[in-house]
């Protein structure tokens, strides 16, 4: 046998779906800030200094309330690249440049060498890398390679259940 139960609440005593989307979507939006800012504060895998990327995508977060949905966005290019991988082409230029290098660290070539004097380009025939490097000490500043594939990491933002957790949280915060 199958019993519907139906409970009717007072209006007044709950918060309207809007606000309940608006609380949720602060909540989730102030979760994705903090973890991002905190994976900014970590650094650099590759020992290269920080260039502040994950804290700029922090500053670029927004959260949209259309009726009883809130939609969080992170205005940051390469940032859904990093979440869920894909492979990136140069698109200005003939090849991609990844600083491998104090000198390099969160600059384009152009920039760490505006008058193109400081760096040889090293590019075998029939090679797919190359290299720029510091004329001086031959350091690899930067590797040059036709393609570069992104993997996938899910860390770049919180777990669905941290989320879900923040948004939950908030929305109890107002009931």
């Amino acid at each position: 046998m199958h019993f519907d139960l139906k409970i009717t609440v007072p209006a007044d005593i709950l918060a309207s779906d809007h606000e309940l989307a608006q609380a949720a979507g602060r909540g989730v939006s102030n979760a994705v800030k903090r973890h991002l800012v905190e994976r900014d504060s970590r650094g650099r895998s590759d020992g290269l200094p920080r260039t502040g990327y994950y804290g700029d995508a922090a500053s670029g977060v927004t959260t949209e309330v259309n009726g009883s949905r809130a939609v969080v966005t992170i205005h940051k290019e390469g940032v859904a690249l990093h979440y869920y991988g894909g492979v990136v082409y140069p698109t200005d230029a003939k090849a991609l440049a990844i600083p491998k290098s104090i000198q390099g660290a969160g600059k384009r070539p152009a920039e760490a060498d505006p008058d193109r004097t400081k760096f040889a380009l090293v590019w075998p025939k029939g090679k797919t890398t190359g290299t720029l490097r510091d004329k001086e000490t031959d350091e690899v500043v930067y590797l040059l390679v036709s393609k570069a594939k992104i993997k996938e990491d899910k860390t770049v933002l919180p777990t669905d259940a941290e989320l879900e957790s923040a948004g939950m949280s908030a929305m109890e915060a107002i009931l």
